[in-house]
């Protein structure tokens, strides 16, 4: 892969992953593992000995397979989702993407510190990272697109059952008519889908405005049922706790009432 492909592929990383452009809780930590990446793939010598290695080449240990790497780990944390398992394993426990006969394959490993892995005649066989290391510029290459998705400034939902000045377009749910707000970037995302898509997603958009309301009203209930409960002594009743329970409201469970899911 040509060196500007990598250099371009760098600074679009740099900066989604730079701390001052990017709240994210771990940008910072993002950053320093791409600055480092960085500084191999960038030095022909270091390259050269990361490719042979698969060690850190600025670092005085880098010849012992099962020494602690840090800079390993962290890379192949960033590219391939590592579990957090024990350092200087490229089998730490946890979820990882492997190429299979399918294309992408979802693994879990779970022994972290586990003896290396041998093929049938005995032979020690290479660490996934060791088989992978070699396409590193290209995988660079092909989370600048996952990394934007993670790490975009714009979180803010597409739809809102308050109005706002942001949220100033009504939409109404299909089956109980319940009013919703969305953006005006919603005409654009979705102003090519035809009438039953759309209607599809008004009625995803009315099941968890449903789902959310019996949650809330079932918490509700279990909370006045409990007011009430206490009210009832041994021997008697406090009239005025009891009154004060029964009047405690429900406004979720008011809700359900309205649409006669309840």
């Amino acid at each position: 892969m040509p060196d500007g492909e990598i250099k371009k592929s760098y600074r679009k990383l740099a900066i989604k992953c730079h701390p001052d452009k990017n709240p994210h809780p771990r940008s910072s930590e993002a950053f320093k593992i791409l600055n480092k990446a960085w500084e191999v793939l960038s030095d022909p010598q270091k390259k050269r000995i990361f490719d042979q290695t698969g060690s850190d080449p600025t670092s005085r240990i880098n010849n012992a397979r099962f020494a602690n790497n840090p800079f390993e780990d962290d890379l192949f944390n960033m590219f391939f989702g590592g579990g957090g398992g024990p350092r200087g394993s490229p089998f730490a426990s946890g979820p990882t993407f492997t190429f299979g006969g399918n294309g992408f394959t979802f693994q879990s490993y779970g022994n972290g510190g586990a003896d290396p892995q041998t093929g049938p005649n005995g032979e020690e066989q290479p660490s996934l990272f060791e088989a992978l290391k070699g396409i590193l510029p290209i995988l660079m290459l092909l989370i600048v697109p996952i990394l934007s998705a993670i790490f975009s400034g714009d979180t803010s939902p597409e739809y809102s059952f308050v109005p706002s000045q942001e949220y100033n377009i009504q939409r109404n749910t299909p089956k109980y008519n319940i009013p919703f707000y969305v953006t005006d970037k919603f005409q654009e995302k979705h102003g090519s889908k035809s009438k039953r898509q759309l209607r599809n997603y008004d009625s995803k958009v009315e099941n968890l405005f449903i789902s959310d309301k019996r949650a809330k009203c079932s918490k509700e209930q279990i909370h006045k049922d409990q007011l009430i409960e206490d009210a009832y002594g041994w021997f008697s009743v406090d009239s005025e706790k009891l009154q004060r329970a029964e009047n405690f409201p429900t406004p979720n469970c008011d809700i359900l009432k309205g649409l006669n899911l309840l």
